[in-house]
C-alpha cells in the first residue's frame, strides 16, 4: 500500500517541471524529433518490442506475468515484481540512465528499451503500487512567455513552425478516475497480485495481436528468463506458459496450457574471466558500465530432449533422447532470444553478448564477444564429456557435437573455431564400449567389424599403442 512517504506523486510532478524547462522552443523540438525518430526505428519487429516489455518485468524480480489486450486496442503487460521507486521513474525518463546499468542480475543496460513503446503508441500509462502516471503526445505543456511570444499559437505562425516537445519523457501524474473503469476492473479480477503494470493504447493493434500469436508459438524462448516462472496471455484465447525448474537434475520443462511443450537439459558455467579480457573491457568505451571489472561471466547451454518412455508393466520401450536444433532453432539468447541466427550450433546459448540496440546484430569486433565465442566452443566438449557419464542419455549426448562454422571475415566464428579444433584434440569425451574409461580423438580406433571382440584379437592397448 501506497503511503505519503513512498507515494510518487510529488516526485512526477517534480520531474515533469524539469523535463519541460526549456531556454528555447527549438531545444524542445529537436529532441523531440530525436526521441521519435529513435522510438520508431528501435524495434520494428513486433515481438522484440513485446520482448522488452517482458524484460523489464523479469528485471523486476516478477515471478507472474500477464499480457492482455483489452477493448481491443489496449495492450497491459502487468506483474508482481517490484514496485517503482523514484530511481525507476528517473530511468523512464530518460536514457542511458536507468537502474540496470551496473547490475549484472539485470538484463538490461542501454536504457533505451521502453522507449521503443513510443513507437507504437501515442499514450502510456504505467501503474505501480496503486499509483498512475501517463506518456501522452497530446498533453499540451504551459507555454513560456520567456520563448519570445505570448502563445504557442502566435510563435508557431511567426517561425512557421510545429512547435512540438518530447512527451516521451515527461510524466503526467494521473489520478485514477482519468483511468477506463475496464481496467481498474482487469487488475482487481486478477487471481495474482498487480504490482506494476503498462498500459499501452496501441496504434496498430491488429499487428500486435498477430505478433503475440506469434510468441505463443514459441514458448521456449522464455526459457533464460531469471525470474518468471509463468507468463498467462489473455488475448482472444487465454494461455498460461510456466516454465518449471528441476535444480537437483539441472533440466527445464515448459508448459503450455499444463501440458509439455519441451524439456531442456540446463547447464549454467561461471567462467573466470581472464585478466587480459579485462583490461580490454576497461579499455573499450563502448563496453556497458556492467561489464567494467567483471571477474565472473555466466554461460547457460540449453539442449533440447524427450523423456523415457516406459510402459504399463514398467519396462522402458523407448530410452532419453537428446535432440539437436535445426538451423532455424538456433538462436542467441541474451536472456531473452536475439534475432541472430547466423551461428548454428545444436544448443541454445546464453550470455551477456554485447549486441547493438535492437538485438538484431551482435558486434563482431567486440574481444568480450570473441572471448564468449571462444569459450563456447571449448565448453560444449566438456558438457558432452560429463553427459556421456549420464545414465540417462550416454551416448545421446553425441548428438550435440557443434560443426565447426567456417565463416570467414568473422571474428567470432574464428574463435569458435580455433577453440573447436584444440577441444576436440585434447578433450577425452569418447566413452569406450565398456563404459569405463574417457578417450581423446587420437586415443579411440573404430572397429566397424567387431573383430576386436574376439578374445583371441589382438588387444585393444595393442591396438592403440601402434
Amino acid at each position: 500500500m501506497t503511503t505519503q512517504e513512498t507515494s510518487l506523486k510529488r516526485y512526477i510532478e517534480e520531474l515533469s517541471t524539469t523535463n519541460t524547462d526549456y531556454k528555447f522552443p527549438q531545444q524542445a523540438i529537436n529532441q523531440a524529433e530525436s526521441l521519435k525518430s529513435l522510438s520508431s526505428d528501435l524495434y520494428t519487429d513486433n515481438i522484440r518490442f513485446i520482448y522488452e516489455l517482458i524484460q523489464n518485468a523479469d528485471d523486476a524480480a516478477a515471478k507472474h506475468a500477464t499480457l492482455a489486450i483489452l477493448n481491443n486496442k489496449y495492450l497491459i503487460i502487468a506483474h508482481d515484481g517490484k514496485p517503482f521507486d523514484k530511481k525507476d521513474v528517473q530511468g523512464l525518463c530518460g536514457i542511458n540512465n536507468g537502474t540496470k546499468k551496473k547490475d549484472l542480475d539485470k538484463t538490461g543496460y542501454k536504457g533505451l528499451g521502453f522507449k521503443a513503446v513510443f513507437g507504437k503508441s501515442n499514450n502510456v500509462i504505467i501503474y505501480s503500487n496503486g499509483e498512475y502516471f501517463r506518456f501522452n503526445s497530446s498533453y499540451r505543456i504551459k507555454w513560456n512567455e520567456q520563448w519570445g511570444t505570448e502563445t504557442q499559437e502566435i510563435w508557431e505562425k511567426e517561425n512557421d513552425r510545429q512547435f512540438i516537445y518530447p512527451w516521451q519523457i515527461n510524466p503526467i501524474w494521473t489520478n485514477e478516475d482519468e483511468i477506463p473503469t475496464f481496467i481498474i476492473d482487469f487488475f482487481r479480477s486478477s487471481k495474482i497480485p498487480i504490482h506494476v503494470a503498462n498500459i499501452i493504447l496501441l496504434n496498430n493493434a491488429a499487428e500486435i495481436c498477430q505478433a503475440i500469436e506469434q510468441l505463443k508459438q514459441q514458448p521456449h524462448m522464455f526459457l533464460f528468463l531469471r525470474h518468471i516462472s509463468q507468463m498467462a496471455f489473455r488475448t482472444e484465447t487465454s494461455d498460461i506458459v510456466s516454465i518449471e525448474c528441476d535444480a537437483n537434475h539441472g533440466s527445464k520443462k515448459i508448459y503450455y496450457n499444463q501440458k509439455i511443450h519441451s524439456q531442456w537439459i540446463i547447464k549454467r558455467l561461471e567462467l573466470e574471466v581472464p585478466k587480459l579480457i579485462r583490461q580490454k573491457l576497461i579499455a573499450d568505451c563502448k563496453v556497458p558500465d556492467k561489464l567494467r571489472g567483471i571477474k565472473k561471466a555466466e554461460m547457460l547451454f540449453a539442449a533440447k530432449y524427450k523423456d523415457s518412455i516406459i510402459d504399463e508393466n514398467g519396462k522402458i520401450t523407448h530410452t532419453s533422447t537428446i535432440d539437436r536444433l535445426q538451423d532455424k532453432e538456433s538462436h542467441l539468447f541474451s536472456y531473452l532470444p536475439t534475432k541472430i541466427v547466423d551461428y548454428t550450433f545444436p544448443i541454445l546459448i546464453n550470455a551477456n553478448f554485447l549486441t547493438n540496440a535492437n538485438r538484431e546484430q551482435i558486434h563482431t569486433d567486440s574481444s568480450w564477444n570473441q572471448w564468449l565465442f571462444q569459450k563456447i566452443g571449448s565448453e560444449i566438449f566438456q558438457w558432452i564429456k560429463e553427459l556421456v557419464r549420464n545414465d540417462q542419455f550416454r551416448f545421446e549426448a553425441y548428438r550435440l557435437i557443434p560443426m565447426k562454422l567456417n565463416s570467414t571475415n568473422n571474428c567470432l566464428s574464428e574463435q569458435f573455431d580455433k577453440s573447436f579444433d584444440k577441444a576436440v584434440k585434447d578433450c577425452d569425451f569418447i566413452l569406450d564400449r565398456e563404459n569405463k574409461k574417457q578417450l581423446r580423438v587420437d586415443e579411440v580406433i573404430m572397429d566397424l567389424t567387431s573383430l576386436s571382440r574376439q578374445s583371441s584379437f589382438i588387444s585393444t592397448n595393442s591396438m592403440r599403442q601402434y
